[in-house]
């Protein structure tokens, strides 16, 4: 798998990628040199024609700056100045036309809450992002003047520089608990096959642009990872228990001689006028009163004793698994202890709410491999603020996936309203020098 990200990020090769056509615009004015198309409520225009602004914001920075020196700050802004240039090279984004784009730009260092054991904020390299947003032009009627929109609501993708990808769709297997840090979370690799412009965007959302022969996953240890799995599993048990501590209970209602009673006074109270008036209802009745009472002893009986059979299995596949899994801790080498973790998935584990399969070591067919966050992929060599990793999380917000490729969402023919938001992006992205930005990182 590590070969696999390193040569999609080598290969990054300039595959054409795919866009739509934007809609066309509706019949202007010959003499409205700014395509103006009225709202349908008359209280503002849409403005196709027009040119548009792209408008960076001050470089931030979110929360503390300890150790960002004033070079790392003009080194990373350099890097957004190259990323918004390539950008606006294209020709969707040198024309402009219709529509304007708003760049949130700010860097930040990592929480220490989230790093893992032995990392510090000063260890790793600074975050730093710029956000694109476009937006349609547009203008508002207020008191019988137009007045430019200068906001509203759009599709924003940020790239980010220097932040590992995250567990996205994957689920969480486990999770490590360290003291005075978070947990270290263990989770499914997440699927590097869907790609765009040769690059994996991973479970098909978040776009990584990474280093050649780097991967940002790491094989999860198996006795690690089963370790701290010991917490699910224990939970699934406890589940298990207290279920059938309750129908034990239940059980010993139901066979109680006040149960019984019960039942037969319910029976003399509605029904006992029959007795005299009209003895074969009542001898039906009353039949019908001790065939409930043995059915609901029968059942609170099989309830609470499940047997190892479909009907049980809510019991004894979490029982099962928390003595599985202790007896594979027990036993466990020192190198079976360090081989990859796995996840098999299990088609129908009842009972099993936490993990819904099993955790083995080693790699192999039908076995998911089960990483953690790599922070190992960072050189410390090079200095805190150089580009070691990009990465787009909502990247594919603008796509659907057809048959493993990214093909952007249809936009109408014809609307009244200019396009904004992943029109644009796509737009732009599609004519974009991708190996240019892959060249934004460090070699």
């Amino acid at each position: 798998m590590t070969t696999r990200f390193a040569l999609l990020a080598v290969v990054g090769t300039l595959a054409a990628a795919q866009t739509v056509p934007l809609p066309n615009p509706p019949p202007f004015d010959p003499n409205d040199p700014e395509g103006f198309v009225e709202y349908p409520n008359k209280t503002g225009r849409y403005v196709w024609k027009r040119k548009g602004t792209w408008t960076p914001s001050a470089f931030s920075a979110r929360g503390g700056t300890a150790g960002v020196t004033p070079a790392a700050r003009q080194s990373m802004l350099a890097v957004l100045d190259s990323l918004s240039a390539m950008l606006r090279a294209t020709p969707e984004g040198s024309q402009i036309t219709g529509w304007f784009m708003k760049e949130p730009r700010s860097y930040f260092l990592e929480n220490p809450y989230d790093l893992p054991p032995g990392l510090t904020p000063a260890s790793v390299p600074i975050i730093f992002e710029a956000g694109f947003y476009p937006f349609y032009l547009a203008d508002t009627l207020i008191k019988g003047a137009y007045k430019e929109v200068t906001g509203g609501e759009t599709e924003g993708i940020y790239f980010t520089f220097n932040r590992l990808p995250e567990p996205g769709k994957q689920p969480v297997i486990a999770q490590e608990q360290v003291a005075d840090r978070g947990p270290v979370r263990f989770f499914l690799r997440p699927d590097a096959s869907t790609t765009y412009a040769g690059f994996p965007v991973l479970d098909g959302q978040e776009l990584v642009i990474a280093r050649p022969g780097r991967d940002p996953f790491a094989p999860a240890p198996y006795g690690r990872v089963l370790r701290a799995a010991m917490a699910e599993f224990e939970s699934d048990r406890k589940t298990a228990e207290q279920r059938l501590a309750g129908l034990k209970a239940k059980e010993a209602e139901t066979l109680a001689p006040a149960y019984e009673q019960a039942m037969r006074d319910h029976l003399e109270k509605y029904s006992g006028a029959f007795r005299t008036s009209d003895p074969k209802k009542y001898e039906g009745r009353l039949a019908g009163m001790e065939r409930e009472l043995r059915y609901n002893r029968d059942k609170a009986k099989q309830d609470a004793n499940p047997q190892r059979d479909e009907a049980g299995n809510w019991y004894w596949h979490p029982m099962d698994a928390y003595a599985d899994a202790q007896r594979r801790l027990a036993s466990m080498s020192p190198a079976e202890a360090a081989a990859p973790a796995c996840f098999v998935a299990a088609p129908k584990e009842q009972g099993r709410y936490k993990i819904k399969g099993q955790i083995v070591a080693g790699v192999s067919a039908g076995c998911h491999p089960i990483v953690i966050e790599n922070y190992a992929y960072f050189d410390p060599k090079l200095p805190r603020h150089v580009p070691q990793i990009l990465t787009a999380k909502a990247f594919g917000r603008c796509f659907q996936v057809v048959n493993g490729q990214l093909t952007p969402y249809p936009l109408p023919v014809k609307s009244i309203v200019p396009p904004q938001g992943c029109a644009r992006h796509v737009a732009m992205w599609s004519a974009l020098d991708w190996k240019k930005v892959a060249g934004l990182l460090a070699p």
